[in-house]
């Protein structure tokens, strides 16, 4: 094993012969800011970040991190709000070099090298009047939303983003290039589909495109005096909408609104009939649906703000009990909150497993229910996560699980990942690690142990 001054003197050497990209050390005048992530509360000072550019660059210096016996903590997008794309004592393999986007429109697939953003691919996409399903941000990473879920604005007619993986080119523990698609280890492919970045680093996606020629999308927004009747109104449409109406309110502290994502992807005119409850029963002070095109839609809630303190945590529920309702409104419209409640629908396809199953669980969720804090000042830290965890506890009664969206989670028990999965698709997910990462080398994730056979096998 490396002693780190040995890792100074000859890790960095052997890391700046094959990476094929740059070798950050600590003191080099670059390391802060590569090791900056998304959530201000994560402070982590990894052994070495390298950034390659190719495939081949990576196998070679996950092969090297296993003769240093390093762990290694992968970034994608550093949107981890969880922090995951940084370690301490790790080696990173940070892909921000590695954003080319190749688009298939024969094959109605998009091939996406691991460190794009929604922002590479949608472009490229769109141009073709297609576009597989992404987050609700357009500079959120792929590869961590990707392999998470992903919960977006396409979620009812197209399913989650890992739902829409056809294939993925993988990097394993050992250093080998691998490729997993539905004829090619289908295992791992399930596992990939939901289970995080457990076994090994993606250097690239292969995604399903579908056709975004027609949506309909905005935002409405009310003041926050009327978020009672607003936000009653809007959980009956959701729940009595067809999969191709998607609703997202969000009740913002930091706006002093109650503001719904819209999307309609359909007919605009059939769109419009269904938004009417919401606009003349409630009459919005803002209103900004209208016809648009899919990279409008991703561009509606603008960009993710980095640097920010985040702490957020939440349930998948089937229905909102009527106490939380209240509660939550009543905090809302006194300025209680201490941070923002995000609902987002779980409907349509995204209730259906995709031909080859997905280790995602959850499909019997009507709603993602998020508490996100959001915050500048340390001094607030203690109160602003203790409000995020009550907010959480206060949705366990009617969790479909006793887990919430991991990729939405700042922190996350042993107890809460497995029910994230359930028994059996943890069980599974277990053998999937002990095989391909028997020493837990990927471990700066919602970390799936191996199991001690698997890693005396290993």
């Amino acid at each position: 094993m490396y002693t780190p001054r040995m890792l100074q003197q000859s890790l960095i050497e052997a890391l700046e012969r094959v990476a094929d990209g740059q070798v950050i050390a600590p003191g080099a005048d670059e390391y802060d800011e590569a090791r900056r992530t998304f959530n201000a509360l994560v402070d982590r000072r990894p052994a070495v970040i390298v950034q390659p550019r190719s495939a081949a660059g990576i196998s070679a210096v996950v092969k090297l991190a296993a003769e240093a016996d390093l762990p290694i903590a992968v970034r994608g997008g550093g949107h981890s709000a969880a922090g995951h794309s940084m370690g301490d004592g790790a080696l990173v393999v940070d892909l921000r070099l590695m954003r080319n986007v190749e688009v298939d429109v024969q094959r109605r697939s998009v091939r996406a090298e691991g460190g794009t953003l929604w922002l590479d691919v949608d472009p490229a996409t769109v141009a073709h009047g297609l576009a597989t399903p992404g987050g609700t941000f357009a500079d959120t990473g792929v590869g961590g939303l990707a392999l998470g879920g992903g919960i977006g604005h396409l979620v009812g007619t197209c399913g989650l983003t890992c739902d829409n993986l056809l294939a993925a080119e993988l990097v394993t523990a050992d250093g080998r290039p691998i490729r997993v698609d539905a004829e090619h280890e289908p295992d791992l492919l399930w596992g990939l589909r939901g289970g995080g970045g457990n076994f090994g680093i993606v250097t690239a996606f292969e995604f399903q495109l579908h056709d975004v020629s027609s949506l309909l999308g905005g935002h409405l927004v009310y003041p926050h005096a009327t978020a009672g009747s607003v936000l009653r109104r809007a959980l009956q449409v959701m729940e009595d909408a067809p999969p191709e109406l998607v609703l997202m309110p969000l009740l913002s502290r930091l706006q002093s609104a109650i503001i719904i994502t819209v999307c309609y992807r359909g007919d605009p005119a059939i769109g419009e009939r269904l938004l009417k409850p919401l606009r003349n029963e409630l009459q919005p002070t803002e209103d900004s649906v209208r016809p648009c095109s899919y990279l409008d839609m991703q561009a509606t809630n603008g960009l993710l703000q980095f640097g920010l303190r985040n702490y957020w945590k939440g349930h998948f529920v089937r229905e909102i009990p009527e106490a939380v309702l209240d509660a939550t409104i009543d905090d809302y419209v006194a300025g209680r909150l201490l941070g923002s409640v995000l609902i987002e629908p779980i409907a349509g396809v995204a209730r259906r497993e995709p031909r080859g199953g997905a280790a995602f669980g959850q499909r019997d969720a009507h709603y993602n229910v998020s508490a996100l804090a959001i915050w500048e000042d340390p001094g607030e830290d203690s109160s602003r996560i203790a409000w995020a965890r009550s907010y959480a506890s206060s949705l366990e009664p009617v969790s479909v699980s006793g887990g919430g969206y991991l990729n939405y989670s700042t922190e996350e028990t042993g107890e809460r990942i497995l029910a994230a999965f359930g028994d059996e698709k943890f069980s599974r997910l277990v053998g999937l690690k002990s095989k391909w990462d028997p020493d837990n080398r990927f471990r700066f994730n919602h970390n799936i142990p191996p199991s001690p056979a698997g890693r005396a096998q290993g």
